[in-house]
């Protein structure tokens, strides 16, 4: 078998049918491919509308449902049934343009035989709707083909797991499996990378990231579940810090350096998200310690603008009132007009 397609869902019941359709005009034929969805505890009509792709498709998708655990539990579980050649993880509320597997695995996997394939994505704003996009084909050439760990050190690579299909076995002998935490493609693929993988590069254009999601894990303001985040990123940068201050010389070292730095962006951001009470916000702010506010005051902003959101940012990391203005205008401001801009309502 060629490719194992792995789908971790959860509340999706409005993107899913679209996600598994395309997913089925691969151009690949059952013995070739074969997708596991790992329904993860989901509380909305997504388990109805999996049990009705399973029975149309046998021969194909396969089920799988467990108690909810996050999609790191999900992806896991994947790949333990797995029988392809290549992995690759689908996000439930996307979708991948008609023909793009077959075309990926036949031109650049069959005989290059990479331990890690990565090629490009779009981002969409429909809210469940498939983008009219007549034109797009899977066609691409390489762009890169050698060291994973050079290039991922030197350049960067985009993070996500659903760029790119990973050869089984690379990942089977090395025991790779996802941490359950959020952001959990970066540290998978810090893992990945550090090893010095094959890497091919290519210039198709498959996925279509949706946007528009407001019941993404990542786009729930929901209190409770920014604290968990929040923990999570903490446990990133102890292990990137780790990492840094090893007695060996690491090979990712300014690779780890831009994680962490990312990371400390994202922490300081979603604390401007939710209502924190005094003592919360020492907690919290506490986290990211000195050396982690000092990371992020070095940031250059090209303007003027861009300088004083960072200005706010960071002294709401040293100050319970700019905190709480800070707060106000995210809510009250920032985010209604950035919405408003996006999906327009």
């Amino acid at each position: 078998m060629q490719l194992s397609v792995i789908v971790p869902v959860y509340n999706v019941e409005k993107y899913l049918p679209r996600c598994l359709d395309s997913l089925l005009r691969q151009g690949m034929e059952a013995g070739e491919y074969e997708i596991i969805c790992v329904n993860d505890g989901s509380p909305d009509g997504s388990a109805a509308i999996l049990a009705d792709y399973e029975r149309k498709h046998t021969d194909l998708i396969s089920v799988i449902t467990q108690k909810n655990g996050g999609p790191s539990a999900a992806r896991n579980t994947g790949m333990l049934l797995a029988r392809g050649e290549y992995l690759i993880f689908i996000d439930s509320d996307d979708y991948v343009i008609d023909g793009a597997f077959r075309y990926l695995y036949d031109h650049f996997c069959a005989e290059k035989k990479p331990d890690v394939l990565h090629f490009q994505y779009k981002m969409v704003f429909t809210d469940g709707v498939t983008l009219v996009d007549p034109d797009a084909k899977p066609d691409g050439e390489i762009l890169f083909d050698g060291d994973g760990t050079e290039f991922f050190n030197k350049q960067g690579l985009s993070p996500y797991v659903w760029t790119k299909f990973y050869r089984h076995q690379f990942l089977l002998e090395h025991h790779l499996k996802f941490e359950i935490v959020v952001f959990e493609d970066n540290l998978f693929n810090f893992d990945v990378f550090r090893l010095h993988p094959r890497l091919v590069i290519v210039s198709c254009n498959v996925n279509r990231y949706e946007q528009c999601n407001g019941g993404s894990i990542m786009r729930t303001v929901n209190k409770e579940r920014v604290l968990v985040q929040l923990n999570d990123l903490y446990f990133h940068f102890t292990l990137m810090y780790r990492y840094l201050e090893s007695e060996e010389t690491p090979d990712l070292a300014p690779a780890a350096r831009r994680l962490l730095l990312s990371h400390h962006c994202t922490f300081r951001d979603k604390l401007c998200h939710i209502s924190l009470t005094r003592d919360e916000w020492s907690r919290y702010t506490r986290l990211l310690r000195p050396r982690g506010i000092a990371l992020l005051e070095r940031q250059k902003e090209p303007t003027l603008l861009g300088r004083v959101i960072k200005w706010l940012k960071n002294r709401s990391l040293r100050s319970y009132p700019i905190y709480r203005l800070t707060y106000w205008l995210y809510v009250y401001v920032f985010e209604g007009r950035v919405r408003k801009m996006i999906v327009g309502h």
